[in-house]
């Protein structure tokens, strides 16, 4: 997606005069209507930015009027299903006598002017690795459908169409992350809820610092975008002491996590506060800003060759798609780990991922391959 300047930055002012609840700049001459919709739905903040243009003077009108007033009524409708959706699940989840952890958006909403401002594309929850697979009866009794059970060691999929998908977690970070040892023992510093014992809640200081960890995760793999810091600019606003203790202070510098939290500060004081952006920081503004929500595909080929080529030697496009079709017996165990204890099944779970791959993710694959045509032309 190619995004103007002039764009991006009237966006941001938008998003700063609905955080504050202040009269927003009318829209200056350098930007069409069209191009800020589009900006807005792909960083997923289209209900900020709608509840600003709402409060013009001179809003838009006709057709990008129509899409953009339809958009708002489908936001406002998934809001309310997955606020109802939530409440089934972890009310079930009660009556069953599972502990359940609501993650990411869930956690969000709250800090925010409007819950339904912080738009969210499915609900996370992480559950006791043992209950697991007993939560897969208890989403089809919710009307859920499996998409992806019981096939990756790190979380499990459920749709029910046409807008709810939940992923149920077993771990907040999966091993092959360098941080994971923070997020390993997570169950033992859960507190419960004062109403409902298997509600369960992180401590302010943990969800900041997996805030950080789920971020940095987006910001380096592919990218993440400008809604990840208007998140970090609420959670500074409501818990300014929690987060700036010394303990915090010092797992960021065991995480190596400094100079990231430098910057996530920096930009949420630039663009929301009267704060001034530090040069060494110009370029992750832009580079989020180009991102969109969950990155691009483009991104994540870049950092994930990068990757290769530090880890594994690999020097040419043609050895990493080699590598990436026929992985590492280490990272195969973490999408099967049945291999742990039978590696001899390699070879036939190689054939597996590729077969499963072409049915299920057919679009990524055709991704990747046109990346990979184009790269060796």
């Amino acid at each position: 997606m190619e995004i103007n300047q002039y764009t991006s930055d009237y966006l941001i002012a938008l998003l700063k005069a609905t955080i504050h609840q202040e009269q927003p700049p009318e829209k200056p001459e350098t930007v069409e209507w069209k191009d800020l919709l589009n900006l807005a739905v792909y960083h997923q903040i289209e209900e900020m930015v709608y509840d600003a243009v709402s409060k013009l003077q001179n809003q838009p009108e006709g057709e990008i009027a129509r899409v953009w007033n339809q958009q708002h009524e489908k936001n406002q409708l998934i809001h309310m299903i997955q606020q109802a959706e939530a409440k089934a699940i972890i009310g079930e989840a009660s009556k069953q006598g599972l502990d359940i952890l609501p993650l990411k958006g869930a956690l969000m909403k709250p800090l925010y002017l409007k819950a339904g401002f912080r738009q969210m594309g499915d609900l996370d929850y992480l559950v006791d690795k043992e209950q697991i697979d007993r939560f897969v009866p208890l989403m089809e009794s919710l009307g859920y459908v499996p998409e992806d059970v019981g096939l990756d060691d790190s979380h499990d999929v459920y749709q029910k169409r046409p807008y709810m998908e939940v992923e149920i977690h077993r771990r907040l970070l999966p091993p092959t992350e360098e941080n994971h040892w923070h997020t390993d023992d997570i169950w033992e510093r859960l507190e419960r809820d004062e109403e409902n014992p298997h509600l369960r809640k992180m401590t302010i200081a943990d969800y900041y610092l997996f805030h950080l960890l789920h971020f940095e995760k987006h910001y380096s793999m592919g990218g993440s975008g400008i809604r990840s810091i208007v998140d970090q600019y609420y959670l500074m606003k409501n818990y300014p002491e929690e987060i700036a203790t010394e303990k915090v202070q010092l797992l960021l510098e065991k995480m190596n996590y400094v100079q990231f939290e430098k910057m996530c500060r920096n930009l949420a004081e630039a663009w929301f506060d009267n704060g001034i952006l530090q040069e060494e920081f110009k370029e992750s503004a832009e580079y989020i800003i180009n991102s969109g929500v969950f990155g691009t595909f483009e991104q994540y080929q870049k950092w994930s060759f990068e990757r290769y080529q530090k880890e594994q030697g690999i020097k040419s496009q043609k050895g990493y798609f080699f590598r990436r079709m026929f992985m590492e017996r280490e990272r195969m165990e973490f999408i099967y780990p049945s291999l742990k204890k039978h590696g001899w099944l390699l070879p036939f779970f190689w054939i597996h991922r590729l077969f499963r791959s072409v049915f299920c993710n057919w679009g990524r694959v055709k991704m990747e391959l046109k990346h990979f045509m184009k790269k060796n032309k």
